[in-house]
């Protein structure tokens, strides 16, 4: 291959700020390059020759014209023609005009009318650094490197021309490496006025060789100077977006055609279940509220010790020298809660351990006088006025009734057992019953019976 015939890359001449800056532009090269290794050469070739330019090479005495062709099937750029600068106006003009139209296009980005080139700017022309900055200033990078431009370049800012892209991240620093590119204005305007004078639109100027004039990601024409590229009116794009479609539309409907059979009994087994549910819902709810009301009462009941047992316990406590003019047992409501209490009055011997003897009691609590403590005059006595509250006992555990467990409690010698007949073998049994069942319940003697203190 000949000094004049260079192969380029597979990426397009410029590349928009913010898909550099959000990383889009190294994903669409990615992407492209995948999809460039399943597209057939000759239409691959095709289509990456379509999106060349013309390139320009601004020298001190002439401006080289690099155009795009093939070399040895592939898109390579190749030096065409030289266009002499010397001499007046008019002369150069036609030159440039003569040499430069026949290789211009009628669209650029889907833009009539609009002939693009790309100018190319000779290494003596360019400074370039390399410049590590905080990651914070990675969404407004230009505008940070346009306020501090003074210190990495001779020239004042308003002399030169720049552009930055980021080529690495250094995530332990938290810092960003920028490539910076930069050149003064006195060698780009000429050449732009040069190429606007040929009947050419410039739409990029780059610090690179020719052949990397359309890799390049660096632009240092200013963003206002850059022409609009219409992208949505490409027939590039819109063929990549019907073909995303096509594969999209076929990678969801396939699996949803295998499936649809299976998923119709799905729903089927699913609205099957669902009534059984509801039934089952509703014959749970009906089963707590009928257990709700049923032990209502005997939850009231059985909350707080008998009457029986706390007078017997009383008479228990009671020293001998105590006797009792006023025995009171009520229920009062406290919120939502209800607590029984016991109000005692009379007379006893000594009325201050009173108080210490009830909360030794396991059936009483907060012991305390009513009223303060009068003396017997004459005698050794004391009148007392004491209050106290009964501790809750604990709910009855619920003890499940099975038909079976009511034919084994019944007597086997009752009329009804001995006269009854046999069920036939294929009568399905009475159902289970379930009901809490208190333990005075049980046993008929001890509902009787004063119980025993717990």
């Amino acid at each position: 291959m000949s000094d004049r015939e260079l192969i380029l890359g597979p990426n397009g001449p410029r590349r928009h700020t913010l898909a550099r800056r959000t990383g889009l532009a190294g994903f669409w090269r990615w992407w492209i390059g995948q999809l460039a290794e399943i597209v057939p050469s000759g239409l691959s070739n095709t289509l990456e020759r379509r999106r060349m330019r013309p390139v320009l090479v601004f020298e001190a005495q002439e401006a080289i014209l690099w155009q795009p062709a093939l070399a040895r099937g592939r898109p390579a750029m190749k030096r065409t023609a030289a266009i002499s600068l010397t001499g007046d106006l008019a002369t150069v003009a036609s030159a440039g005009r003569s040499a430069l139209l026949p290789s211009l296009r009628g669209t650029y980005g889907g833009v009539r009318g609009v002939r693009g080139v790309i100018v190319a700017l000779p290494p003596r022309d360019v400074l370039r650094k390399s410049v590590r900055l905080p990651a914070a200033v990675e969404e407004n990078l230009r505008q940070a490197l346009a306020y501090d431009l003074d210190r990495h370049t001779p020239f004042k800012p308003d002399e030169l021309y720049f552009d930055a892209v980021v080529v690495g991240r250094d995530a332990v620093r938290n810092e960003i490496v920028v490539d910076l590119a930069s050149a003064r204005r006195t060698a780009i305007d000429p050449a732009i006025k040069h190429a606007a004078a040929w009947g050419a639109t410039v739409l990029a100027v780059v610090p690179d060789h020719p052949a990397q004039a359309a890799s390049s990601q660096l632009n240092l024409l200013p963003p206002d100077a850059r022409p609009l590229q219409s992208v949505w009116q490409r027939w590039q794009l819109w063929l990549s977006f019907a073909l995303l479609i096509v594969l999209a539309a076929a990678a969801m409907l396939i699996p949803l055609w295998q499936k649809r059979e299976s998923a119709i009994a799905l729903n089927a087994l699913a609205d099957q279940a669902r009534s059984q549910a509801a039934v089952s819902e509703a014959l749970r709810q009906d089963l707590e509220v009928k257990a709700g009301d049923y032990n209502f009462a005997l939850m009231r009941k059985y909350a707080f010790p008998s009457t029986v047992q706390v007078i017997d316990d009383v008479s228990r406590l009671l020293p001998d020298d105590t006797w009792l003019t006023q025995f009171e047992l009520k229920s009062v409501a406290r919120g939502k809660d209800t607590q029984r209490e016991v109000l005692l009055r009379g007379e006893t011997a000594n009325a201050g351990r009173l108080v210490g003897v009830f909360e030794e009691s396991q059936l009483f609590t907060q012991a305390a006088p009513r009223s303060p403590t009068t003396k017997i005059q004459p005698g050794p006595g004391e009148i007392f006025d004491l209050g106290a509250q009964l501790k809750p006992l604990s709910a009855p555990p619920a003890i499940a009734l099975t038909a079976a467990e009511k034919a084994s409690a019944a007597p086997s010698t009752t009329p009804e057992s001995a006269t009854a007949p046999a069920a036939p073998t294929g009568q399905p049994r009475a159902p289970a019953s379930v009901a809490p069942v208190p333990p005075a319940a049980a046993d008929p003697a001890a509902s009787s019976a004063p119980q025993a203190k717990p």
